[in-house]
């Protein structure tokens, strides 16, 4: 079985494409971000690009870190864009709800380490012990 996104592509008007990213629960989990990136989008255009759920996907964390399962929706948007979504549910007065994003950058440099949820315990823990 391959485990595959569904891709779009905001900038370049690409809507909802099937890709498959592995052939393994395993590997689709350990895809980096900026693995997948590369393989989505020209080389020219990386460093102005940036995937996207509904959080910006940082670019050094795996698929697997985001939760990301087989057949979700990824979409790529132009680095410090906004990108406005309309729900397709109905409130109970027959209104669509729009919500706009705006993206921030997909590395970590120059805000601090992301540490993984074991590291993080092991400096909280003696913290709470104070």
């Amino acid at each position: 079985m391959s485990f595959q996104v569904y891709f779009t592509d905001e900038r370049r008007g690409l809507k909802k494409i099937p890709v498959c990213v592995a052939d393994s629960e395993e590997e689709f989990r350990n895809t980096t971000v900026e693995e997948l990136k590369r393989r989505l989008i020209p080389e020219d255009q990386l460093e102005d690009t940036i995937l996207v759920t509904f959080n910006t996907l940082k670019k050094n964390r795996t698929l697997g870190s985001y939760r990301i399962e087989h057949e979700d929706h990824i979409y790529a948007v132009r680095r410090g864009s906004t990108y406005t979504v309309t729900s397709q549910t109905l409130s109970s007065h027959g209104h669509k709800s729009t919500v706009t994003y705006t993206y921030e950058d997909d590395d970590d440099e120059g805000r601090g380490k992301e540490l993984p949820r074991s590291e993080s315990m092991d400096i909280v823990i003696p913290m709470q012990k104070i």
